[in-house]
């Protein structure tokens, strides 16, 4: 068996680590080397691009769950944080309500929790939580539609109007 000419695995080593993507670029640019005219070289180096493709998609693959595990763990400890902040809001207004509850000393203000205080406290959490603030009403009924009272609620109506009368 004759000495190798070249250390294949050297080379192959050399074209993974390299910014190119084709065999045969990077062969032209490092070697001065062009497969088409070698066969020996095409044969060495076939299949090496698509073994390429399947390493940057598996450190595409390891970066991704990275950067999910990193995600999870943040998004974890935001929920903590929320959790706590809840637990510290219901705290405090379960503080505010017994603090009302007891009597004045003579001469003391009564202590008042403002609604407006609470509404505050939970659009902040709110908030936080990414979730909607306002709060709304909405009715889908048609106001020109009207619906007839039944025979039941024709008579509960008219033995209600009777006993208001005497």
């Amino acid at each position: 068996m004759g000495k190798q000419k070249y250390d294949w695995q050297k080379i192959k080593l050399e074209f993974m680590l390299s910014e190119f993507d084709d065999v045969q670029p990077f062969l032209k640019q490092r070697y001065n080397k062009d497969t088409a005219k070698n066969k020996q070289i095409a044969d060495s180096t076939k299949w090496w691009w698509k073994e390429k493709q399947e390493y940057k998609q598996k450190i595409y693959q390891e970066a991704l769950k990275r950067k999910w595990k990193e995600a999870s763990k943040e998004l974890s400890n935001k929920m903590e944080r929320y959790e706590m902040l809840g637990e510290e809001i219901l705290q405090w207004m379960e503080d505010q309500f017994n603090e009302l509850k007891q009597t004045t000393k003579k001469g003391e203000k009564k202590k008042k929790l403002y609604s407006n205080d609470i509404m505050n406290i939970w659009k902040i959490k709110r908030t936080e939580m990414w979730l909607p603030t306002n709060i709304s009403k909405t009715e889908n009924t048609n106001k020109e539609e009207r619906n007839d009272l039944t025979d039941e609620e024709t008579e509960a109506l008219k033995q209600l109007l009777k006993k208001n009368k005497n």
